[in-house]
């Protein structure tokens, strides 16, 4: 059997486990990072020289990307989202790309409700004041009973809202492209993000960017908001305007949110607005989670190869 060349140029890989054993049957290793960092993408040109495959993560596969890689067959992705990959370019080129949708689904689940738990119970506030409290408590937000407002049913949007359940809460839900799922009878769907924030006393996201990169919650959507929710974003920083967000939170349209996923303007400003708790994109960063990933994206290549990429 020959080999082919494999650059792995995401950030991290156990390169220790089973099933990285199993992936050198078949690769020769031409290109691992070893920087503990992103790439930027002038240094994956230079990584996918000569390569094969490529075993990625969040760093950008764009069009100068693949079109500077002429021997690039495969790309497969740590974690599920894909769109740091030129989707339209790697079908020109012949590019097969795969993803792990399923490894991550349980722990971002639980990292969502932990979210959602720490925003309505003030645990962020109690633990940073612990000391200078003096006697000093703030009302914090029962969640049995509330009306929840799932936004993408997917895999991980459908899990959040069955453990929601779980505790009391009302499930509501908007996903225009769910097909042939079971839905429990008590969920209530809806046909816009308009009418389900309009009566939603929590909001979580879970639905990739819009195909036009707008944002949507944005000036127009927060008017929709019922008045006092809170904000959950575990999916994509885009879906979210964050200077909306911070004056929706400053005047008390929305009175907490919780994002694992934020850019600049978040970063810098969300530290002056204690409503917000913030984790760093970790939300599908436990043991168990991270190893399913990495094997599953390791069998995606494997099994890529042994079918000719097709």
């Amino acid at each position: 059997m020959t080999k082919q060349n494999l650059a792995i140029t995401i950030r991290s890989l156990n390169t220790s486990t089973t099933s990285f054993q199993r992936l050198r049957e078949y690769f020769d290793i031409s290109y691992l990072n070893t920087t503990g960092k992103r790439l930027s993408e002038p240094e994956v040109i230079d990584a996918l020289r000569g390569a094969d495959a490529a075993i990625a993560g969040t760093e950008s596969y764009g069009r100068d990307v693949i079109q500077s890689s002429v021997d690039l067959k495969a790309i497969s992705r740590v974690g599920v989202g894909i769109d740091s990959i030129d989707l339209e370019c790697a079908s020109k080129h012949n590019v097969k790309v795969y993803n792990t949708p399923n490894a991550p689904t349980v722990a971002v689940a639980e990292h969502t409700v932990a979210l959602l738990l720490a925003v309505c119970k003030n645990l962020v506030y109690y633990n940073k004041n612990a000391d200078a409290l003096n006697g000093k408590t703030i009302s914090g937000m029962l969640l049995s009973g509330k009306k929840v407002g799932v936004i993408g049913l997917g895999r991980i949007g459908f899990r959040v809202a069955t453990c929601l359940c779980a505790l009391g809460c009302n499930i509501g839900f908007y996903d225009p492209y769910i097909q042939g799922k079971v839905i429990p009878k008590d969920w209530t769907r809806y046909s816009t993000i308009g009418e389900l924030l309009g009566v939603s006393d929590i909001v979580t996201l879970h639905m990739p960017p819009a195909s036009d990169g707008k944002p949507i919650i944005n000036s127009e959507t927060v008017k929709q908001f019922k008045k006092g929710a809170v904000l959950i974003n575990t999916a994509r920083s885009a879906l979210i305007d964050e200077r909306v967000l911070l004056d929706a939170v400053g005047d008390g349209t929305i009175i907490g949110a919780g994002l694992d996923v934020y850019d600049t303007l978040i970063e810098n400003e969300g530290i002056n607005y204690p409503q917000i708790v913030l984790t760093p994109h970790v939300a599908s960063n436990t043991e168990e989670s991270r190893r399913d990933m990495e094997s599953e994206a390791i069998e995606n290549l494997i099994a890529g190869f042994q079918n000719g990429y097709r």
